[in-house]
């Protein structure tokens, strides 16, 4: 079969299959005649999908079955002389990748059949067109979807280590203001003055009961000397909300080693033995003299004696005594946040994750500087920290924003301004001219609108001069509705094709970026061969590093491959920073001023800010426990929302950054681009995406959004002012899922709603 026979269906198809074409093959696969009937075969119980032509008709792309111990596939009703062109695409365990075999030609004989492709070797087989190579995905990107993470990834360091003698686990942290339960005070998650310099400690817990032992050694490595350092263990919280039953001074190592041990459980009033729960907290004293404060609490961890690494918890009782949260809630796997105690709804999306590795903890904090940072002038957003003079005058002279976290305040959703006719400022409109589906530059404008000029006058501006009422309606029960969306007006350049995204939270990322493409591959249904109205596809991309295809992640249509990319893209096209990854402005060809290529922020600085950003902690799942919530769980499924919001995924074993290698996620995304309807629909394509489909936003975190951003604001522009209007814009392959929450009872509707927000 020749390439010109492939459609652009198989080659979307092509495209969210993950593939890498190798030499080897580590399954064999073929074809058995069965009378009237032919079964197709790959002999791996992984995934496997079969791409076939009948008599020259249509491309069929079917999800093979795992029958007696081998994937199948059966065509039934052949005549003899009927002919079935065909390849394969599966799961090779051997090297975490796709394998793409050759087309090849079956013809039905009544009795048998001939099939001179059947083998083991993608590279090689007879085909009567023109041999073995499916074509480059639709976007012209060169080449199959390359994973990120392979059995050849460099690994960062583990945090937990078994030893014959001890299990020892380590742990990043910074300091604190005040401890964690004191909700009085609200003063536990924020971040201090000076949080950026001598302010962070690892902690290292030398678990030797875990190995027959009996004694507990807690070792605590600084970066700056501290002053006689205190150690605190096993919650107690009678007299005070922040009492422990075991409180000692650490004993001096050397300037920047501490250490103490604890051999019995005073809560409990015995020798320390397996499965106890050990919370436990540092009292942070800097050695003075120091600039700023020096006194300072530490993150409360929990530890299961025997176990091993820190584990995610909740208080419990009238004491809110500290026990493991229940795996169901680990939104984040073992990194996700502790139930908060503290009181401060809007710090939630700035937190570590609860399993940071030592080598992050100081990057993470420098990091989140840079994402305070304006580089206009090099100021802190935050009162009393210094000018970050060697980032000022960094600002590009066209732009959205002067810093990350001018748009990302407080790490969350944004919200639409308050009043119509204001600069859109913490909105991204990109635009481009499109002409039979292809992208190119807007000449006045680049490929982002920058409504604000260092110097002269700003390219154009754009704002929301109204909203539109658009739909209004009785939901079952009797609850009323209406949904808007905005319209936007231009000064200056008015874009044919634009598309305009409001700021999405940015939790999780890091965990995301460590989901294998070969999961989320075999999520996809791009021709929905399952009829179940759900044809999720993945975005592929370009590499602006490497010049590889990847899959697409993040973004509202899924542009970036990687948290790396995605940041310096931010930087580039949003404040005007280059970096190595994007070394040219955004600039459009009839624009001035704006030529040439730089690295204005170092490689050094954009892994910090990554790194902060990739590991920003999840919270925990709420009500894990309560009746309707539950019930909203089942009734969110029965509704058809997982099959796009998929609960769970898992991470790569391969994955670089330990704290995201092999963890199971509660994100509900499948990380697909769905077509979501003409309602959301813009005319600007991206990618794969046309304007129609968008990348499943992942739900953790959502019902923390009020109390983050002041307000809710969800979808791509902001429209939908709380989740049920959300879910009312859905159409397309939404479509059913809206029907069914139309028409639940008003308590199905209510303990959905109540499931959602739980996330």
């Amino acid at each position: 079969m020749s390439r010109s026979r492939l459609t652009g269906i198989a080659l979307a198809f092509l495209a969210v299959s993950c593939l890498a074409v190798q030499s080897a093959e580590a399954a064999t696969y073929g074809v058995t005649p069965s009378g009237s009937s032919a079964v197709f075969y790959v002999d791996t119980t992984d995934w496997a999908d079969i791409h076939y032509v009948l008599n020259g008709g249509g491309q069929q792309n079917i999800r093979m079955t795992v029958t007696g111990g081998r994937n199948q596939y059966t065509v039934t009703g052949l005549s003899t002389g009927n002919t079935i062109d065909y390849f394969f695409t599966y799961w090779d365990v051997s090297c975490a990748c796709a394998r793409d075999t050759a087309w090849t030609r079956y013809t039905h004989t009544g009795t048998g059949g001939t099939d001179a492709g059947t083998g083991t070797d993608a590279g090689t087989g007879t085909d009567a067109g023109t041999g073995v190579d499916a074509g480059p995905p639709p976007n012209g990107d060169a080449g199959p979807v390359v994973p990120l993470f392979t059995s050849s990834t460099a690994l960062e360091a583990a945090t937990v280590e078994n030893t014959s003698t001890a299990l020892i686990t380590r742990v990043g942290d910074r300091v604190r203001d005040r401890h964690m339960r004191e909700d009085q005070y609200q003063a536990y998650d924020h971040y201090l003055k000076l949080y950026f310099e001598k302010r962070t400690h690892w902690i290292e817990i030398v678990d030797t009961v875990a190995k027959g032992g009996s004694v507990i050694t807690v070792n605590l490595y600084t970066i700056y000397p501290y002053d006689s350092p205190d150690f605190r263990a096993f919650f107690r919280g009678i007299n005070t909300v922040a009492e422990y039953w075991h409180n000692a001074d650490f004993t001096k190592v050397n300037d920047y080693k501490y250490t103490a041990s604890v051999n019995f459980n005073a809560k409990e009033g015995r020798a320390i033995r397996n499965g106890d729960r050990m919370e436990l907290e540092v009292g942070v004293f800097l050695q003075q003299p120091v600039e700023g404060r020096f006194n300072y609490y530490s993150t409360g961890m929990l530890y299961i004696v025997g176990q091993g690494g820190l584990v995610p918890f909740e208080g419990q009782g009238s004491l809110r005594d500290s026990f493991p949260l229940p795996e169901k809630a680990w939104s984040g796997g073992r990194g996700t946040l502790h139930t908060p105690f503290s009181n401060e709804p809007d710090n939630r999306f700035l937190q570590m994750p609860t399993n940071l590795a030592p080598v992050n903890a100081q990057p993470f904090v420098e990091g989140r500087r840079l994402h305070h940072t304006n580089f206009r002038d090099g100021s802190h957003s935050e009162p009393d920290n210094p000018v970050f003079s060697a980032q000022a005058n960094k600002l590009g002279n066209n732009y959205v924003n002067v810093s990350c976290v001018s748009c990302h305040k407080q790490n969350g959703r944004g919200l639409p301004p308050s009043t119509t006719n204001t600069t859109l400022d913490n909105y991204v409109v990109k635009v481009g001219k499109v002409n039979n589906g292809v992208v190119s530059v807007d000449p006045a404008l680049g490929f982002r609108l920058q409504p604000r000029a260092v110097s002269g006058t700003p390219e154009a501006d754009v704002r929301i001069s109204s909203w539109t009422t658009t739909a209004s309606g009785t939901l079952n029960g009797g609850a009323t509705y209406s949904l808007r969306k905005p319209n936007y007006s231009f000064l200056n350049v008015t874009p044919t094709n634009f598309s305009a995204r409001i700021t999405p939270q940015l939790i999780g990322m890091g965990l995301l970026e460590a989901v294998p493409e070969s999961q989320i591959a075999g999520l996809a249904d791009p021709n929905d061969a399952n009829g179940d109205g759900i044809s999720g596809r993945m975005q592929t991309v370009k590499d602006p590093e490497t010049g590889v295809t990847r899959m697409g992640r993040f973004g509202w249509k899924a542009a970036s491959a990687r948290v790396k990319h995605q940041v310096a893209e931010a930087l580039n096209s949003d404040m005007g920073v280059t970096s190595n990854v994007f070394k040219t402005q955004d600039c459009g060809t009839s624009q001035q001023g704006c030529t040439g290529t730089s690295a204005e922020l170092s490689d050094a600085d954009l892994d910090k800010l990554t790194r902060y950003i990739a590991l920003l902690g999840v919270p925990a799942r709420r009500d894990h426990s309560d009746a309707t919530a539950l019930q909203g769980e089942t009734v969110f499924t029965n509704a058809g929302c997982a099959k796009c919001h998929a609960p769970t995924l898992t991470t790569s074993p391969y994955a670089a950054m330990t704290e995201f290698r092999g963890q199971t996620l509660r994100p509900y995304t499948d990380l697909l681009l769905h077509d979501m309807g003409a309602g959301l629909a813009d005319n600007l394509p991206e990618g794969q995406a046309s304007g129609a489909e968008w990348r499943t936003p992942p739900l953790w975190g959502i019902g923390l959004t009020a109390g983050v951003s002041g307000g809710e604001a969800y979808l791509h522009d902001g429209r939908a002012r709380n989740v049920t209007e959300a879910i009312l814009w859905h159409g397309g392959e939404g479509e059913a899922a809206r029907q069914a929450f139309v028409n639940l009872s008003a308590s199905d509707r209510n303990a959905l709603l109540k499931f959602v927000n739980s996330l």
